[in-house]
């Protein structure tokens, strides 16, 4: 009785730890994002050098702003990954989200250790399940990212979008978008981050039980994720990216997502 006492006990410190997080990072990503568009001012004259420069690797025209080495540093870099996608796209877009999805993990098995004992410099990585979320990233949610996307964007384009100009219409699209991947497609991607890294932690056993009680969960603390900021970095992506760089936003902004998602998956799989 006590165990059970204890687990429950910790269950409910764990739910109410976790909103409090995202709260956090959620302010703190609007914030920064106020504070970069007051700054920028966004508009035309701003955002089309730095659509050009991160679409095809080109470079600044302005003398302003970062040093030399950070000026040819950039360019080199978008450039690198523009021709990676130019000729790998899918196997670009499945290993950069195989690679940012471990960070996630990672970072969602030192919060449960610090969670548990206060202590974040203990932490034993659990390198099999760093190794289930890299394949489904590698092969699970980077390809499907890619065809949803690319889906989207052909059903219902966002015409305008990323070239500079403020077209209400567009936002709208990019909107619609955004609140379809993270309120209708959440399903799909969850019940295959559940699958997939279950069957490569050898948990194959307890896929049934961890879809009739914790699939639920997952989603409703995914949209709360969603609704505390992440639906809105998403929604800036989609707005000002072409489409092939969007997937590469969303595995950033979806390192806090994963986050989440693994820390409240591993409650009850351990």
């Amino acid at each position: 009785n006590f165990m059970l006492f204890n687990s429950s006990k910790q269950h409910r410190m764990s739910g109410r730890l976790l909103p409090c997080l995202m709260l956090f990072i959620a302010a703190l990503s609007s914030s920064g994002f106020t504070v970069m568009a007051k700054r920028m001012e966004i508009n035309s004259r701003l955002t089309k050098p730095l659509y050009v420069a991160v679409s095809s690797g080109g470079s600044f025209d302005s003398e302003d702003g970062l040093d030399k080495k950070r000026r040819k540093l950039i360019p080199s870099l978008t450039g690198w990954y523009s021709n990676l996608l130019d000729t790998h796209e899918v196997a670009t877009k499945s290993v950069s989200t195989g690679i940012l999805t471990v960070v996630g993990d990672i970072c969602a098995q030192v919060l449960g250790e610090y969670l548990k004992h206060g202590n974040i410099l203990a932490t034993s990585l659990d390198k099999l399940r760093m190794l289930a979320f890299f394949f489904d990233g590698t092969f699970c949610t980077g390809p499907l990212l890619h065809y949803v996307y690319k889906l989207y964007e052909h059903v219902y384009p966002i015409n305008g979008g990323g070239d500079g100009k403020s077209n209400p219409d567009s936002l709208k699209r990019a909107f619609v978008h955004v609140l379809f991947d993270n309120f209708v497609m959440i399903g799909a991607y969850i019940s295959l981050m559940m699958l997939s890294t279950a069957l490569v932690e050898g948990r194959y056993k307890s896929i049934p039980h961890e879809f009739k009680y914790d699939l639920v969960p997952n989603i409703k603390a995914s949209y709360k994720a969603s609704a505390l900021g992440l639906m809105w970095l998403q929604l800036i992506s989609f707005y000002w990216l072409p489409t092939n760089l969007r997937v590469l936003a969303v595995n950033f902004i979806d390192i806090i997502w994963v986050v989440v998602m693994s820390f409240v998956t591993h409650l009850h799989r351990h």
